[in-house]
């Protein structure tokens, strides 16, 4: 209707009669005009009505159908929307076609997004989340009655996590509310996580059981802990280098690098320490797991990145013969077939020396399997460096390891940064990929609840929450990449924008 009415016609109109007495009929953008052209603005009008137009959607959903209050929802939904069309209407709804096209694409927007509401949110029953939360975020050995004792070994590592966030943002110098408000958000959802109950029927037991199943109050007390951690670090790093020269920023920052390359270390170490203490590198599971495959791809595989693209770019044979011998041959397969290697193969020829477990053969591979696509990356950013800034270091004096650790690299990380996230955000996800061989990320967690008595059958809700779970990391990433170019000033060039 509003096609037909105020995009067809008005165009019909002005061809046919140009100048009569409907000339002045309104189009979609007059339309718009004339219903919000005297709302005050404000900056973040758009965000807000996206947000009430998501909420009154949830909330015509909710009702009864038919009902008057489900109709009114419906309506203000519309008029949201609508006014989302009114704030970018110079750009939507400035000729004939982007009328049509912003239409249609508002119609199918409005209908994603009501079905994913009315998915999540009023259709499907998470009970099967509620219920193995734990299990989806650390895995069965955690859980288990026998050995689930051992879960305070997770809570040191959560600890350094809390505070080396907090002291990262906290170097940036930047408004406190950037960090305190999404921070408090976060605080809050894994709050609701941890405590959320609610019973539901177990047809095993025969009753109406609760869908925790745990005391939460010592994980509360660990999580409160942790959360108040990280925000004392924050306010304490942002008082003390607020208006910090840059250099000190810098140092601190790089101090923060290496403390963090070591509290993975320890985090390693407090998981499975020398001897028969601990829990095996096997029995690791959910997505904890997945983290700690990707951490230790992404910190292993850049120095192993590194070397190469140097390697690669070495006039010597001894150097870049290997280099390329290593990077083509690695690149040549894919990383799924690298896994099989790692499970059939690579213990026949690591055992002499080294009894790897499976956890640490998959973490060889898919730290070689990144460093190798990472040292492609790096070797288009050296390329990029113009032969001045070797002339300039030589100039002052600098060795050649000087040069390429304090000349090169930087800028080649700086100009790469895009492509260099992406990877990472790829080696996330394809950490997903263990679960061919039975270990127990948080797919194969995922994969197998819905063998469960209460929950025979349902596998969508499992396998959509880890997707959820792998995405919001994803988005957090990409986040993260786009306010380091900001600051680097890749946000004001070109390449950096193009890229």
């Amino acid at each position: 209707m509003v096609l037909f009415f105020f995009v067809l016609l008005p165009e019909f109109i002005r061809k046919v009669a140009p100048f009569g007495k409907y000339d002045k009929w309104p189009d979609v953008k007059k339309l718009l005009d004339i219903a919000f052209g005297r709302v005050p603005q404000f900056q973040y009008n758009a965000q807000a009505a996206l947000a009430l137009a998501m909420i009154f959607t949830y909330l015509a959903l909710k009702a009864e159908s038919d009902s008057l209050a489900s109709w009114l929802m419906y309506v203000l939904s519309l008029v949201m929307f609508a006014y989302l069309g009114y704030l970018f209407s110079d750009d939507l709804f400035d000729t004939f076609g982007n009328s049509i096209i912003s239409l249609f694409s508002f119609f199918v927007l409005y209908s994603l997004i009501s079905g994913i509401i009315n998915f999540v949110m009023v259709e499907t029953d998470w009970t099967i989340i509620w219920k193995n939360r734990r299990m989806l975020l650390v895995g069965p050995y955690f859980v288990h009655p026998i050995t689930g004792t051992e879960i305070w070994r997770l809570w040191p590592p959560f600890y350094l996590i809390m505070i080396i966030l907090g002291s990262a943002y906290g170097s940036l110098g930047e408004d406190k509310s950037r960090f305190l408000i999404p921070y408090a958000i976060f605080s809050t959802v894994c709050t609701m996580f941890l405590v959320y109950e609610a019973d539901y029927y177990s047809t095993k037991a025969d009753a109406m059981v609760s869908n925790r199943g745990y005391d939460p109050m010592k994980s509360l007390i660990l999580l409160f802990g942790g959360l108040v951690s990280g925000c004392i670090s924050f306010l304490f790093v942002h008082s003390r280098y607020r208006d910090a020269e840059e250099y000190k920023i810098k140092y601190f920052q790089n101090l923060l690098v290496s403390f963090t390359v070591f509290s993975f270390i320890v985090t390693i170490m407090i998981l499975d320490p020398p001897g028969d203490d601990g829990v095996k590198p096997s029995a690791w599971g959910g997505l904890v797991l997945n983290l700690i495959f990707a951490i230790s791809a992404i910190v292993v595989g850049f120095g192993i990145g590194v070397s190469l693209a140097f390697g690669r770019r070495s006039n010597l044979p001894v150097f870049y013969l290997p280099s390329i011998a290593i990077i083509e041959l690695i690149r040549s397969g894919p990383l799924v077939a690298w896994l099989f290697f790692a499970q059939i193969l690579l213990p026949d020829m690591v055992n002499p020396v080294w009894e790897a477990d499976i956890a640490s053969r998959v973490i060889i591979v898919l730290s070689l399997f990144f460093g190798c696509y990472l040292a492609e990356v790096l070797r288009g950013g050296l390329q990029a460096i113009p032969h001045g800034q070797y002339e300039a270091a030589t100039a002052l004096g600098l060795s050649p390891l000087q040069t390429k650790l304090q000349i090169e690299l930087p800028q080649a990380v700086r100009t790469t940064l895009p492509a260099i996230v992406s990877l990472i955000i790829g080696m996330l996800k394809d950490t997903s990929l263990v679960y061919f061989f039975g270990i127990y990320d948080a797919f194969r967690v995922a994969k197998d609840l819905p063998a469960q008595w209460d929950f025979i059958g349902q596998h969508e809700q499992a396998l959509l929450f880890v997707g959820m779970i792998f995405w919001i990391l994803s988005f957090y990433l990409s986040k993260i990449s786009r306010r380091i170019e900001k600051n680097l000033g890749l946000a004001h060039e070109g390449g950096g924008e193009a890229t």
